[in-house]
């Protein structure tokens, strides 16, 4: 081994209080700061990895010889990785700009899962870099593309000593989808939940001191989610050893049930374990400091245990004027639990809580410490773009980073367990988390979704939910579903009923949602029946008619269309049993093609706006298409909407990519038009554009080289949109935003030249010495006097030189086809990334950036 490794809730006012429980730290080497919070018990897992696709059933002999194996370091994602034989690039055919679909396959409800399996763009390669559509066809359109499988891991270590009677044990965070594990060719044991943390006793089969062999078999075969999961150990792996008087896994839970102005209680709960053959006398210290490390309080209490049994034991402690979390303030505090027996050392673990209390009520809304918080909230799926599922830390804080920097203050999980690391992102920077466990229950969405295994593993996976999760501040919401389809059936409800007992039997703390896409109203009773806050997907209209009916009926919208971004915030606003919205999506994601793009439909044809107007885009297409942010981290026309609509911008300024003659775009109801923040159109002199400005102001003046062409008031009911039609021009187009008559914003757009250079920019210039954690570099093609080319479509090749190396390369073009792996890219709406992935050497790295004709750029980073 590596040292590198080294009771019931009332539903009309829910009054909890806040816990939390941090099982990896977030900075940039986020993992190894978990694993010395986790004690010395715990060591990361993820080197020394190999890997082989296809189903190999002689791997689990530790004599096979995987010496041919390609090496990885886990987290990893097979299916974003290139196929075997598959090029790297798309060469000659170049992926189109404009967003829109010229010819769209026929879809309807009933076929939209398999109508995608055929090229619509002339020239598309069929096989690139990850994408395979003859191989993933019929689930290209949910995957993108990509294709899952069968893969073999296997890794060689040497295994510590054990004390009598000490065990030893395997957790992994997450293999997708359903995984197997071998030690020393002894099956240790399966799991089907692959979003789940599952833990594994190696003791008797681990061979102290020796060399040992570890064999995981995940297979992703079929149609096992409606959105893209990716396919392998896609998230960390880590050893545990423990005396044999031990905590539990995911044994310590830290409550705050009581909290005063100038006091709280801090209530710990330790699950112990007896694996000696005799009974036991268990010493537990707990000592709690705040986030500079100071003391603020200390408890013990001694728990007598039976031989080979266990035991639950609690110490309280009085916590003086707490700092108390919540979005604004996210104050953090640790509990350090230590347990001894026989008068030697046992276990020990670090648990990271916050203080807090929590109310929800239809009268007064959601409140966190007594402070009414509107939700402004995301809903988000555990991809991150080019890097696929594989969950870095550096990845997974970016997210919670991105959310927050454009102002939401709330996610919804998308729609199962994600990773502790981003959840830890979460309660630090204060964003409020529903935490949902199951997509589907004993009724299938798709043929090999986890329905196949509810009856029989619900219990376990759900309660892992919550022991794992039920200590992060962050997590204010237990989701016991999305969307499922015998919600409102009998057995439904008897299987919701059972959800909740389990639910409040590891945490009562908390309000009970889920994500229902109807029926409401009288019909809908039996849906709510087991939930404390009713999550309404996409039930708009229906929100004022079930208030009528349930006053005391509390809400949120857990997911909301593009179109309804204004109605909705405004519905949220104005009530307060309406406690806010989720849009779908925060971030744009992998799969469920075209749910958020358009098409071209000629100007001459009634449009059913009614008609099955989603999934509007087919391959080569592998991206959603409804992010508010892009898969890069930029934000896109609606999230820019969003911005005024939320007053963190006054005035906004777009243009729509202009159509082909005689046709007009469609939108569906999660889309955007095809909009830039652009004066750039050549080859469109004289043609009629059309000019978007969003505002909070009550008139807007539109001039173009320095003459007005046009002034338009902003009445409510034109929902911040004030929209001009004008010849184009090339030069200066200036948007003035005024209320009242006076000037509240400008913003400015101006014809760029052409590509001339480029430049280099990055999230943080300095990275951890560690694989988890990730730079994010941005390249921009500029014109001669340094502005961005805001539709330029370049070639570049990105290298790096010093430590680490470059992991991905691409765009946000949903078409833009290629291997992620590749140095070289094209560049979309005049932007590339490339993500750099460090290694355990300290020093610096030069990343470099070039494109044929136009000047190179060059960037420094710090690893260390």
């Amino acid at each position: 081994m590596s040292l590198k490794e080294v009771g019931a809730i009332d539903r009309r006012a829910v009054l909890v209080s806040g816990v939390a429980l941090a099982a990896m730290a977030i900075v940039p080497a986020g993992a190894f700061q978990a694993a010395a919070r986790r004690g010395p018990r715990t060591r990361l897992f993820d080197d020394g990895w190999r890997f082989a696709l296809g189903d190999i059933q002689t791997a689990t002999q530790p004599a096979f010889d995987d010496r041919s194996w390609s090496t990885v370091h886990l987290p990893h994602d097979w299916s974003i990785e290139d196929r075997p034989g598959a090029p790297k690039t798309s060469g000659d055919w170049i992926p189109p700009r404009a967003l829109w679909t010229v010819k769209r396959a026929e879809r309807t409800p009933e076929n939209f899962l398999t109508g995608y399996d055929h090229p619509l763009v002339e020239g598309a390669p069929e096989k690139v870099g990850p994408f395979d559509l003859p191989a993933s066809v019929p689930m290209a359109m949910i995957r993108g593309g990509t294709v899952g499988g069968v893969g073999w891991y296997r890794k060689t270590f040497t295994a510590p000593k054990l004390e009598r009677g000490g065990r030893i044990e395997l957790q992994f965070d997450g293999a997708y989808s359903e995984s197997e594990v071998w030690l020393n060719g002894t099956k240790l044991g399966k799991n089907v939940y692959g979003f789940g943390a599952f833990v594994l006793d190696a003791t008797a089969s681990i061979k102290p001191g020796q060399t040992n062999v570890l064999a995981v078999r995940v297979a992703n075969e079929g149609n096992t989610a409606r959105w893209y999961t990716g396919s392998g150990i896609i998230r960390h792996v880590w050893l545990t050893v423990t005396a044999p008087v031990r905590i539990a896994p995911w044994g310590v839970a830290v409550s705050t049930p009581e909290v005063s102005g100038g006091s709280a209680t801090v209530q710990v709960d330790i699950d112990l374990e007896n694996h000696l053959d005799a009974p036991a006398l268990a010493q537990i210290d707990v000592h709690l400091r705040d986030a500079l490390g100071r003391s603020v309080g200390r408890g013990r209490t001694n728990m007598s245990l039976p031989a080979g049994g266990k035991g639950a034991a609690r110490t309280t402690i009085k916590l003086a004027q707490p700092g108390l979390w919540s979005p604004e303030e996210p104050n953090l505090y640790t509990a350090d639990v230590s347990v001894a027996a026989g008068g030697k050392s046992g276990d020990h673990a670090v648990v990271r809580f916050g203080v807090r209390t929590i109310a929800v009520s239809a009268q007064e809304g959601l409140r966190i410490n007594g402070r009414q918080v509107k939700l402004k909230g995301a809903c988000v799926h555990s991809d991150h773009g080019i890097i696929g599922t594989a969950a870095f830390d550096g990845a997974e804080r970016r997210k919670a980073e991105l959310l927050k920097k454009f102002g939401y203050n709330a996610v919804r999980l998308g729609h199962h367990m994600f990773p502790q690391a981003f959840l830890d992102a979460c309660d630090e920077l204060g964003l409020i988390v529903i935490d949902e466990v199951f997509d589907a229950w004993e009724e299938a969405k798709v043929a090999d979704d986890y329905s196949k295994h509810f009856k029989t593993h619900w219990l376990e996976d759900i309660a892992r939910m919550v022991r794992q999760d039920r200590n992060h501040p962050c997590v204010v919401f237990w989701s016991i579903g999305n969307e499922i389809p015998e919600r409102d059936k009998p057995r439904g409800a008897e299987l919701a009923a059972k959800l909740r007992e389990t639910v409040l039997s590891l945490d009562r703390s908390r309000p009970i949602t889920a994500g229902i896409n109807g029926p409401t109203g009288e019909k809908g009773e039996i849906v709510r029946r087991s939930i404390d806050v009713v999550g309404y997907n996409y039930q708009l209209k229906d929100h004022l008619k079930d208030h009528a009916a349930y006053p005391d009926m509390i809400i949120m919208s857990t997911e909301q269309y593009a179109t309804d971004i204004h109605d909705g915030w405004r519905m949220a606003e104005a009530n307060t049993w309406m406690l806010g919205e989720f849009v779908w999506t925060g971030i744009d994601y992998i799969g469920e093609v075209g749910v958020g793009g358009t098409d071209l439909k000629p100007a001459t044809e009634k449009l059913d706006w009614k008609a099955f107007a989603i999934f509007l885009w087919d391959y080569p297409a592998f991206l959603s298409g409804c992010g508010e942010i892009d898969i890069l981290g930029l934000r896109k026309p609606q999230g820019l909407y969003r911005d005024v609509l939320w007053g963190n911008s006054d005035l906004e300024l777009l243009v729509q990519r202009p159509t082909p003659e005689g046709m007009v775009e469609r939108r569906g109801p999660w889309s955007w038009y095809d909009e830039l923040e652009s004066w750039t159109w050549p080859g469109h002199e004289g043609r009629p554009m059309t000019v978007r400005t969003y505002t909070s102001g009550d008139e807007v003046r539109l001039l173009l080289n320095g003459s007005e062409v046009g002034r338009k008031s902003v009445p409510a009911k034109d929902e911040l949109n004030a929209i001009f039609e004008l010849g184009y021009a090339a030069g200066e187009l200036v948007a003035v935003a005024y209320r009242g008559g006076r000037e509240i914003a400008r913003k400015r757009l101006e014809t760029v030249g052409a590509p001339a250079q480029l430049r280099l920019r990055a999230d943080r210039t300095r990275l951890a010495a560690s694989p988890n954690d990730l730079g994010y570099i941005f390249a921009e093609v500029l014109d001669a006097t340094g502005r961005l080319v805001p539709d330029a479509q370049v070639p570049l090749t990105f290298g790096l030189e010093g430590q680490g190396a470059i992991k991905a390369t691409g765009s946000a073009n949903p078409r833009g086809l290629k291997s992620f792996t590749d140095p070289r890219t094209l560049t979309f709406h005049g932007t590339a990334l490339a993500i750099v992935q460090p290694g355990y050497k300290r020093g610096g790295a030069k990343v470099r950036v070039a494109s044929p004709g136009l000047k190179s750029a060059e960037l420094s980073l710090g690893i260390g």
